[in-house]
């Protein structure tokens, strides 16, 4: 691993918390997401839908971690955003 790239993963997790930690949570967020989605009534999961939806996981996660990190909250918007334009297009 290169210096670079060392002080990058400092960074984030002064930002973000450990992240064996955030991983592990974020993983276990996106595994009862999937399990309540397959719950629904619907035949089958959008996967763009659920994969935008687990980005807006990451960063509500992110920002409960840090809540002074304003990108963070404009990034979930954007990723709701994409998740609803998934759907729409999924429902066309």
């Amino acid at each position: 691993m290169s210096d670079e790239d060392k002080e990058i993963l400092k960074d984030r997790e002064s930002k973000y918390g450990k992240r064996t930690e955030f991983f592990d949570t974020w993983g276990k967020m996106c595994v009862l997401m999937r399990l309540y989605a397959e719950s629904s009534k619907r035949e089958t999961i959008d996967e763009a839908h659920y994969h935008a939806m687990t980005m807006v996981l990451l960063k509500v996660l992110r920002s409960a971690f840090n809540p002074d990190l304003e990108d963070n909250y404009k990034d979930a918007r954007n990723y709701i955003t994409i998740a609803e334009d998934c759907n729409k297009d999924e429902s066309s």
